[in-house]
């Protein structure tokens, strides 16, 4: 089985270790998101000032504006694409989630975490959401409670 097809299933304490990568890439990526945003508000209004030139051509001043919006767009994405690298899925950028394979009672299911939490504390079953994660209870926490 090549490396591409191979799945990572982390422990809390392994998904935990990437948490300040992912906090500083997260940020990074709502940064530029709302970069990207107000960019195509400004190519919108400079298409209005410099309308299509001949043959259906953006004028020089939007082409530029849109080459460097496709620049920031494939930069943007190639960050994402370095977070699903690590072996982490972001299912939200606005609110930082974030899930990792992981194995509960003998089933695959994902670890959450989300921008803010000082850690992973939660997870969920495969094909459930964010709305139905629940606590990790940790072994130290059973045999204490027990």
């Amino acid at each position: 089985m090549d490396e591409m097809n191979q799945l990572k299933v982390f422990t809390p304490e392994e998904a935990n270790r990437l948490i300040p990568q992912l906090k500083e890439m997260i940020t990074e990526l709502r940064t530029r998101q709302k970069e990207i945003l107000a960019k195509e508000v400004e190519i919108d209004a400079l298409e209005l000032l410099y309308p299509e030139e001949e043959e259906e051509k953006p004028s020089p001043q939007v082409a530029e504006e849109i080459e460097n919006y496709n620049k920031w767009v494939n930069e943007f994405y190639s960050m994402i694409d370095q977070i699903h690298e690590l072996g982490c899925f972001l299912k939200d950028i606005e609110t930082g989630l974030v899930d990792f394979y992981s194995l509960h009672q003998g089933r695959v299911v994902y670890l959450c975490w989300k921008l803010g939490e000082e850690e992973v504390g939660y997870w969920h079953e495969v094909g459930r959401g964010y709305a139905y994660r629940q606590p990790i209870i940790r072994e130290d926490e059973r045999e204490s409670s027990g």
